[in-house]
């Protein structure tokens, strides 16, 4: 009969919850003292049914040896027992507790002082802590990186808007004059949108005949060419390629925009297209030997942007390639080699991936 009951304590005392420190660890409203006291009440609160069954087990013990005439100390001997095992069972976690609670109290993160079942744990915050660490900062650099590109796009647009102004203070203004800084004006607001957008998902790959997208760009800039007496040689290859419309359409302004922006009067640009290339080959200034590894980085303006022959950003080559690589293309810029000696230019080509890149 004793050895009954004790086996029936022993079984309520090791089916009692088991506790999880880790439900504990501190936030930043939380104090250390707060949680501690919190676990300590939550602990006695939630185990009201294993003490009250070891009190009443105790107290059957009692009734037991009195019905049956045995001695008292018994049920005094039973009572001891169950409550040096229930003891020894809350004593383990509140020890973990402690050690847990000068941990969390420390200055220095080190897994290995943890006990081994939250050591897992503990090596998962700092991982997350990381990680957040790391998103903030990247967040932080992009917020800045917006902040700096629309600080110099707000520079940029002011000299289009002041020739605008004072065009307009004529009693004769330059119409023509007007629609350049109209179109400047344009093309900077759509790279601003370019720009926000170009982490976006807004791509749709399609067929796209190229000469579809390159004679209204050619026909939008007619009065820089005719003004600038630049004469413009087309090749056109009747080719189909897969690629999104409106994203390769701004590339290839851009390319048409710096062949024009870097291109003398009395000039000739090429246009060629095959099944699967663009080009367009100018008559410029060429580029930089030392130049050319980075005319893609963001804000590179080089050594033409820095002798102000043109108001350059360095966001257009940047943009390019940036969604060139986003629609499998390669985008290649280099100078000319097929010029007489003496002469410059520059020839940009887009290679495009085949129909296969695009088929899960």
């Amino acid at each position: 009969m004793l050895c009954f009951l004790f086996l029936k304590g022993l079984v309520i005392l090791m089916s009692a919850p088991v506790y999880k420190p880790e439900e504990y660890f501190l936030t930043e409203e939380e104090p250390i003292r707060y949680k501690y006291l919190t676990y300590l009440k939550d602990l006695f609160a939630q185990n009201w049914l294993l003490l009250a069954a070891w009190l009443g087990s105790a107290l059957l013990m009692a009734i037991l040896c009195w019905i049956y005439a045995e001695p008292v100390e018994l049920a005094l001997l039973y009572l001891a027992i169950t409550a040096f095992f229930m003891f020894v069972y809350l004593g383990f976690y509140l020890r973990r507790l402690h050690t847990i609670k000068h941990l969390l109290a420390g200055d220095v993160f080190d897994p290995e002082k943890y006990p081994r079942s939250l050591q897992s744990c503990a090596e998962k915050m700092e991982e997350l802590n990381q990680k957040m660490i790391s998103t903030s900062s990247s967040a932080k650099k992009e917020q800045t990186d917006l902040e700096n590109y629309f600080s110099l796009w707000a520079h940029q647009i002011k000299l289009p808007l002041a020739a605008m102004e004072l065009q307009l203070q004529l009693e004769n203004p330059d119409r023509e004059e007007l629609i350049r800084c109209e179109k400047r004006i344009a093309r900077d607001v759509s790279q601003a949108m370019i720009y926000v957008r170009l982490d976006g998902s807004d791509y749709r790959i399609q067929n796209v005949n190229l000469e579809s997208v390159i004679r209204p760009l050619i026909r939008e800039n007619a009065s820089s060419f005719i003004h600038r007496h630049i004469t413009i040689d087309c090749d056109f290859d009747q080719g189909v390629v897969c690629t999104d419309r409106k994203w390769i359409g701004y590339v290839i302004e851009q390319l048409l925009s710096n062949a024009l922006k870097y291109t003398p009067d009395f000039s000739t640009l090429t246009i060629k297209t095959t099944a699967t290339t663009f080009s367009i080959l100018d008559e410029g200034c060429g580029i930089a030997k030392e130049d050319l590894p980075r005319i893609y980085e963001k804000g590179f303006t080089g050594k033409n942007g820095h002798n102000n022959l043109t108001a350059s950003s360095g966001f257009g080559l940047y943009l390019s390639d940036e969604i060139c690589h986003r629609l499998g293309c390669t985008l290649k810029i280099e100078n000319r080699k097929d010029l007489p000696e003496g002469k410059t230019g520059v020839i940009a080509s887009i290679e495009f991936p085949p129909a296969l890149y695009f088929k899960d």
